[in-house]
């Protein structure tokens, strides 16, 4: 019975150490944006991931030879389908990225969130094919691809919508673009997007399902609230800070405390560092 006693203490002491330890390092990783930049900054964020990573491996090893293992986020769960947004916000950010060091030669920050390498744009589409097709995996795949189609350009049209009139930022603009609707999206964009969510439910989804559920049950459970917690601040941080930025823009003063917190620690030369392509302008003017 005290050797029990024994083993359940060390682990509740080694779960708030690893809890503690990953809330110190959210912390230490969000203070070191506003020193060293964004980019220097993903290489403390892929060091993390890698460190833990490699923790799941060594726990993964250590729990091989037991006969029933349990599953982290088994089937259709909110970690999982949270996991695959984050997933598709860091895909597509390098995607982003690619393409611009490909049509412009620059290597520009196409970052949607201040505080990771995160675009909402592909995490929103990543999470729509999740929850919208990846129910029905034995769907005919022209029905998959007709679907997707829609999805992807319904999820550019709304975040472009909410982008001009809630946060004030043009951040695309496709006016000039051959079949654009509203200058938000394009027919063959939507193409594309079809076929990128046809990829994804058929490829895609099922490798990386497999892939979360090899998480240890027990290190999922705790490291998924306080990064559950990092990815939501992250979020509200970066909305409130590019709302203010566009007011800012505007010429609006700060009108009470929270803003003038936002014009001191986000000001304009730290924001053009996540928001290079960004222009305060409505689309059409």
């Amino acid at each position: 019975m005290k050797t029990n006693t024994k083993k359940k203490q060390q682990v509740k002491t080694s779960d708030i150490i690893i809890q503690v330890g990953l809330a110190l390092y959210f912390t230490l990783y969000a203070v070191a944006h506003h020193f060293l930049g964004v980019y220097n900054t993903r290489w403390i964020f892929y060091a993390g991931i890698a460190a833990l990573v490699a923790h799941i491996v060594y726990i993964n090893k250590q729990t091989k030879k037991k006969k029933k293992k349990e599953v982290f986020a088994e089937g259709f769960c909110f970690y999982k389908v949270f996991l695959l947004y984050v997933i598709g916000c860091m895909i597509g950010v390098y995607y982003e990225e690619i393409l611009t060091v490909c049509r412009t030669g620059e290597w520009l920050s196409r970052q949607g969130i201040i505080y990771g390498p995160f675009n909402p744009v592909y995490g929103l589409g990543f999470l729509a094919f999740t929850v919208l097709l990846c129910r029905n995996l034995k769907r005919k795949w022209w029905l998959t691809y007709i679907y997707s189609c829609f999805i992807g350009g319904a999820a550019e049209v709304i975040t472009s919508l909410i982008s001009e009139y809630v946060f004030k930022v043009n951040a695309w603009d496709y006016s000039d673009k051959f079949l654009n609707i509203m200058g938000r999206t394009t027919i063959p964009f939507m193409l594309f997007w079809g076929l990128g969510g046809l990829i994804f439910v058929k490829f895609v989804y099922p490798g990386l399902s497999k892939l979360i559920e090899l998480i240890p049950k027990r290190i999922g459970n705790l490291i998924m609230p306080t990064f559950l917690i990092f990815v939501l601040l992250s979020h509200v941080i970066s909305y409130s800070a590019l709302f203010r930025y566009g007011t800012r823009a505007e010429g609006q003063p700060a009108s009470n405390a929270i803003e003038a917190v936002l014009d001191k620690y986000y000001d304009d030369d730290l924001m053009k560092q996540y928001y290079e392509n960004s222009a305060h302008e409505k689309i059409g003017e």
